[in-house]
């Protein structure tokens, strides 16, 4: 097949202008790569871009200034507030301690006082017991003899004394009797009988004795009654006893309802001494009633 000249002529035109646009498009990057150097090389575009730096390390140094007073002003108002947290907290607690120190220091003085208290107190004795009654806080001091003058004696001691189990003696050099005009004289003491029969004892045993400490209370004995009156607390009751009528006069004594002997010696041996009588009532100045002639009187001994 052949073909004309004009159509050979413009498939060669074409091919020419093909390549020309490939020779220039591979010459580009050469060109650009030549105009960055000749950039590069540019003073005024290198004072450009150091002014641009210097301008955005100010900016970073202003805005770390900027940071550092924020964050110094967030520490100093937070080591204000936990100061004065830390102030309120101290005073608080040794506030506190304060208080602690002065309620210890009254409840010591409470203490001490109840210790002093605790060391006082009232005693008395209780007649024909070896021991007091655990009542009130009672304790017993001493068990003891009773004791007191004879009953034929005149002179003397006249009231009943609880004597210890275990005398002390004497100095040695103190004196035996008051030495007067060529002859002595002397007091003296004997011990206790029992001249009835009632519950546990008999005529002529010897009378036992205990002398009893009540701390933070008083005590009274009331004659001819056997119950103590509202708000008072009974120690122990009894039957009132005394010397018999014919005898030297002696004191009035609450002797406790249960009564017991001593166990030294023998029971019931007559060596008189100190005797124990009960009492009667007699009717006249004592009203009857409520008294009744010849009542044997009761008695009880209080405590409050």
């Amino acid at each position: 097949m052949k073909m004309n000249t004009r159509n050979v002529c413009s498939v060669a035109c074409f091919i020419c202008v093909l390549q020309l646009a490939v020779l220039r498009s591979e010459n580009v990057p050469e060109r650009n790569e030549k105009e960055k150097r000749i950039l590069l090389n540019d003073p005024n575009l290198i004072n450009s871009q150091m002014e641009a730096l210097k301008r955005e390390v100010q900016t970073l140094t202003s805005q770390l200034s900027n940071l550092q007073s924020t964050y110094q002003s967030k520490f100093d108002n937070l080591q204000s507030t936990y100061q004065s947290k830390f102030d309120n907290l101290q005073s608080t607690y040794q506030s506190n301690i304060d208080n602690l120190q002065s309620t210890q220091q009254s409840e010591m003085t409470l203490l001490r006082d109840m210790i002093t208290q605790s060391n006082h107190g009232t005693t008395y004795i209780i007649w024909g017991k070896k021991t007091c009654p655990s009542i009130n806080g009672t304790s017993t001091v001493y068990s003891g003899i009773s004791g007191g003058r004879d009953y034929t004696i005149s002179g003397s001691g006249t009231n009943t004394l609880c004597l210890p189990h275990n005398p002390d003696p004497t100095p040695s050099d103190y004196p035996k009797a008051y030495q007067n005009s060529g002859f002595d004289a002397w007091g003296t003491i004997y011990g206790a009988e029992y001249q009835f029969t009632y519950r546990n004892i008999a005529v002529d045993d010897d009378v036992p004795c205990a002398v009893c400490l009540l701390t933070h209370a008083s005590t009274m004995m009331i004659p001819a009654k056997t119950a103590c009156p509202t708000g008072w607390t009974t120690q122990y009751s009894g039957v009132l006893t005394t010397e018999d009528d014919d005898h030297h006069g002696s004191d009035f004594l609450c002797l406790d309802g249960n009564p017991e002997y001593m166990t030294e010696g023998s029971r019931m041996k007559d060596y008189n001494g100190k005797l124990f009588y009960p009492v009667r009532a007699v009717c006249g100045s004592l009203p009857c009633p409520p008294y009744s002639s010849h009542q044997l009187v009761s008695c009880v001994v209080c405590s409050k």
